[in-house]
C-alpha cells in the first residue's frame, strides 16, 4: 500500500509539472513576452490590429509585408527575404507565433515554409487569417497543393458567399475558446466574400456563422503547435464594429493567446482596461513624437519635452513588468498617472513651437518693415524729391 501511494504521488507531481508547463504556454524566457511573427496584409486596413499587437506588453510584433493585394510581388519577395529568419532552429528560437494574413504562397520559398511547418511540429502556434477561398491574391488552391496544408485545421471548400448571407454575424460553440467574449455575438464580424471551412477529424469549431451554420473559427493542433484558421480577415471586420465593440482588442488577443498557449484573462475587465491604457499611451506617444519633428522644422528644441516624454516611457516599462507579473491593480495607477502627464509633455512642445515661431514672425516683419521703408524712400525719391530740382536748360550761340 505505501508503495501504490508513493507511485500516485509522483504521478501527481508529473502531472502537475506538465499541467504547469501547459499553462506557461510559449514565451520569450529573458522577457516573459510572446514573440508574434506577422506575415501578410501590413496595410492601412489592417494598422489597427497591429497597433494595439505593438502596444501591448505581453507582446513583441515583427511584421513582415507580403501581400500582393498591397504590394508588388516583386517587394513581397524582397521583404520576405529580408524579414524572416534564415532558419528553422532560428525561426523556432526566435518567435512563438506565426500569424499568416491572407497571402500566396508564390512569395515564400518551398523551404522556409518547409521550417514554419517543421516549427508548428515542434511548438510554434501558427494562426491562418483568412485562409479561404475568396478568388482573390492569396491563390489558394496553391496552398492546398502543397504538403503545408497539412496543418490547416479545416478543409477550404471552393465556394463563395458574400457576408450578407448568413455570413455576417458569429455563435460561439465553444464557450471555452478564444471566441467566449461579452456580446460577440451582436456585432457584425465580416463584411467580405469568403468559401465555406469543413473542419477536419480532430479539430475544434470555435464558432459558426449566424444564418449559413458554417464554421468561422476552427482550431487545432499539429505536433506540439496550436493552429487556428479564420474564415474571413481581420481586414474585414466592419468600421462599426472596430468603433464601439468594447472587446474587438481581446478578440484579437485571445487569438494569440490560444495559439501560444497562455491561459485566457481571468479578470477581463480588469486586464481589458489596462490594455486600453497601454495602447492608448503608444498611440499619443506616436503622436507626440510626431509633434516633436514638427516643431523641429520651424528651428524649435524639443529637447525638454522628449526628456519628459522619455521619463514616462521609463514609467511605462515599469508598470509593464507589473503588468506581466500579475500586478494589474499597480500596472494600472502608474499608467493613468503616466497618461495625466502627457498633455503637460504637449504644452512644452507648442511653448517651443510658439517660441520659434514668435522668431520667425519678428524676422518676417521686420523684412517685410526694412523693404516698405527702402521702397517708400525709393519712391519719395523719385517721384517727390525729383520735383525740387530744376533740369538743366541748353545753351546755344546765336
Amino acid at each position: 500500500m505505501g508503495r501504490l501511494s508513493t507511485v500516485l504521488l509522483i504521478a501527481g507531481l508529473i502531472l502537475a509539472v506538465f499541467s504547469s508547463m501547459g499553462c506557461t504556454g510559449r514565451v520569450d524566457p529573458e522577457t516573459g513576452r510572446v514573440r508574434v511573427l506577422f506575415l501578410g496584409e501590413v496595410a492601412r486596413t489592417n494598422e489597427l490590429f497591429l497597433g494595439w499587437i505593438a502596444g501591448e506588453p505581453q507582446f513583441a510584433l515583427t511584421r513582415v509585408p507580403c501581400d500582393i493585394e498591397w504590394i508588388p510581388i516583386k517587394a513581397a519577395k524582397k521583404f520576405a527575404r529580408i524579414y524572416l529568419p534564415r532558419s528553422e532552429t532560428t525561426l523556432l528560437d526566435d518567435y512563438d507565433v506565426a500569424v499568416f494574413e491572407d497571402f500566396t504562397p508564390v512569395v515564400l520559398p518551398v523551404s522556409v515554409l518547409d521550417w514554419f511547418q517543421a516549427a508548428v511540429s515542434k511548438g510554434l502556434g501558427l494562426g491562418l487569417i483568412e485562409f479561404a477561398n475568396w478568388g482573390g491574391t492569396n491563390e489558394i488552391q496553391k496552398w492546398m497543393s502543397l504538403h503545408f496544408y497539412d496543418l490547416f485545421p479545416a478543409d477550404v471548400i471552393m465556394n463563395d458567399f458574400p457576408a450578407t448571407q448568413g455570413r455576417t454575424f458569429y455563435e460561439v460553440m465553444n464557450k471555452d475558446g478564444p471566441l467566449e467574449l461579452p456580446g460577440i455575438e451582436s456585432y457584425p464580424m465580416n463584411r467580405g466574400h469568403h468559401g465555406d471551412l469543413a473542419p477536419r477529424v480532430g479539430s475544434t469549431v470555435e464558432g459558426v456563422w449566424r444564418g449559413r451554420g458554417t464554421p468561422c473559427m476552427v482550431t487545432s493542433s499539429y505536433g506540439r503547435g496550436h493552429t487556428l484558421q479564420l474564415d474571413h480577415g481581420w481586414d474585414n471586420i466592419p468600421d462599426d464594429t472596430r468603433i464601439h465593440y468594447r472587446y474587438l482588442v481581446d478578440y484579437i488577443f485571445n487569438q494569440i493567446f490560444y495559439l501560444a498557449g497562455i491561459p485566457y484573462p481571468k479578470d477581463l475587465d480588469l486586464v481589458h482596461s489596462l490594455r486600453t491604457l497601454f495602447i492608448n499611451y503608444e498611440d499619443r506617444r506616436r503622436a507626440t513624437i510626431a509633434v516633436a519633428e514638427f516643431v523641429e522644422r520651424f528651428g524649435a528644441n524639443p529637447s525638454k519635452a522628449l526628456e519628459h516624454l522619455e521619463s514616462l516611457k521609463a514609467r511605462r516599462d515599469e508598470a509593464s513588468t507589473d503588468y506581466l507579473k500579475g500586478n494589474y491593480e499597480e500596472a494600472r495607477d502608474l499608467m493613468s498617472s503616466v497618461l495625466t502627464e502627457l498633455p503637460s509633455v504637449d504644452h512644452e512642445l507648442m511653448k517651443a513651437k510658439e517660441r520659434a515661431l514668435f522668431w520667425i514672425y519678428l524676422i518676417e516683419w521686420t523684412s517685410v518693415f526694412a523693404v516698405s521703408l527702402i521702397t517708400s524712400f525709393v519712391v519719395w525719391t523719385l517721384m517727390v524729391k525729383r520735383r525740387l530740382y530744376r533740369e538743366v536748360e541748353t545753351t546755344r550761340s546765336i
